[in-house]
């Protein structure tokens, strides 16, 4: 069995790129919500979220020919774990290929609407959308369509990249795709299939597809000031904000980072994976919340009172809320809590690995990152949220990621003293 530790931590999401940028708007108070110029131009109803800032990536994948058969989220997991390895202090020779292995947490990837118009119009007679011309219509499709947006391909193409030839993985569970992947991750290490693992999650809630399926379904109506618009256990409250994003971390057994003398931000204490059925009413009741956090303590052997805060889902609907924070207050009590999707929004399958990343930048400065836009408590949310920097003395987090299909998953994490 083996110690497993952070040594890398990369982030590409709405507040910037790298932990500079981050940790900046963090403290500013800054919010990466905005109106989205494309959602705009379509007069899509909603057309507020989260973008990634000035994305070059260029400036990150190489070689840059792998560009033409990357998605956008594929791009975004590259450069984020571009980021993890360099902050690890990873060199090219400094891993066996056989030691190195990748586990991501992912969307399904959307394919533009755009990107399959011409098919459409080749199938097109008087009627419309004919199937019998499909044989014509696909010869439209770019030949490598479908390598760029297969789920799996951000996983693939870090490994290409890093030459890893250890275990390799992708995670396509909805919200908890990136802890489930971290935990996958440190699994691996643990079992001495690897002593270097790439992990963590890259998607995007932005794409039109998913967006005119959905309709706005829990989405906020607050679209004249976006900014605060995602207000997670605040009583004025109205709904999630779609956004993108990755974060990647580099994790290790402790004997290899130690060895080779990298920089430990934090060690994997314990986690929990829980599920609840859902039937007949299909909503959750925190059961699974409440079972994956005491798995995580159980596993780490750390008490409640010992837990520094709570990386909150925090989704910012009414009813999910509601849950998430009864199931907080009930296994830990009055824990201090953040909820950072108020800065940027629901990355979705990626969305809990940036918000522990900002919750590691925290720890390494002794401090809570904020909730944004928390002003009014809700009596129906019994928690005790952090609405502006506070410092902590117990280095340790509890990160938090959940469905409404009732899945469940904690993460417990500390500091290294």
């Amino acid at each position: 069995m083996h110690d497993v530790v952070i040594t890398g931590i990369g982030i590409a999401c709405p507040l910037g790129i790298g932990q500079k940028a981050v940790w900046s708007a963090i403290e500013n108070r800054r919010s990466g919500v905005r109106v989205i110029e494309y959602l705009s131009n379509a007069d899509f109803p909603i057309p507020i979220g989260g973008e990634v800032p000035d994305f070059e990536p260029k400036k990150y994948v190489k070689p840059r020919k792998s560009l033409k058969v990357m998605s956008r989220e594929t791009q975004l997991g590259f450069t984020a774990s571009e980021l993890a390895w360099a902050d690890a202090g990873l060199e090219a020779d400094s891993i066996a290929p056989e030691q190195l292995g990748v586990v991501l947490g992912a969307n399904m990837f959307r394919s533009p609407p755009e990107d399959v118009v011409s098919s459409y119009l080749a199938t097109r007679n008087e009627g419309g959308f004919d199937i019998a011309n499909w044989a014509t219509g696909i010869q439209e499709i770019y030949p490598l369509w479908m390598l760029k947006y297969l789920p799996n391909m951000a996983c693939c193409h870090i490994g290409i990249s890093r030459d890893a030839r250890g275990p390799i993985n992708s995670i396509v569970q909805g919200d908890v795709s990136s802890l489930s992947a971290l935990i996958e991750a440190s699994n691996v290490i643990t079992r001495g299939h690897a002593e270097v693992m790439i992990a963590g999650g890259t998607s995007t809630m932005l794409s039109m597809i998913d967006l005119g399926w959905l309709g706005g379904m829990g989405m906020s109506r607050n679209v004249d000031h976006p900014a605060e618009a995602c207000r997670p256990f605040d009583a004025a409250r109205d709904g999630s904000v779609a956004s993108e994003g990755a974060a990647m971390f580099i994790l290790e057994s402790r004997e290899h980072a130690e060895q080779r003398g990298a920089t430990i931000h934090a060690q994997i204490l314990g986690y929990g994976r829980r599920h609840e059925p859902c039937l007949p009413n299909c909503r959750p009741t925190g059961q699974a919340i409440r079972q994956a956090i005491e798995a995580a303590l159980a596993m780490g052997k750390l008490p409640a009172s010992e837990v520094g805060h709570v990386c909150a889902h925090g989704l910012g609907t009414v009813e999910d809320d509601v849950m998430e924070s009864k199931a907080i207050e009930q296994t830990l009590g009055e824990v201090p809590v953040t909820a950072t999707k108020s800065f940027m929004g629901n990355l979705g399958a990626s969305g809990n690995a940036a918000e522990l990343a900002i919750s590691l930048y925290g720890m390494q400065r002794g401090v809570v990152p904020p909730t944004l836009n928390y002003e009014q408590a809700d009596p129906a949310c019994p928690v005790n949220v952090v609405a502006s920097l506070q410092s902590s003395d117990k280095p340790t987090v509890l990160a938090l990621s959940h469905k409404l299909t009732g899945q469940a998953v904690s993460l417990l994490v500390g500091k290294e003293s």
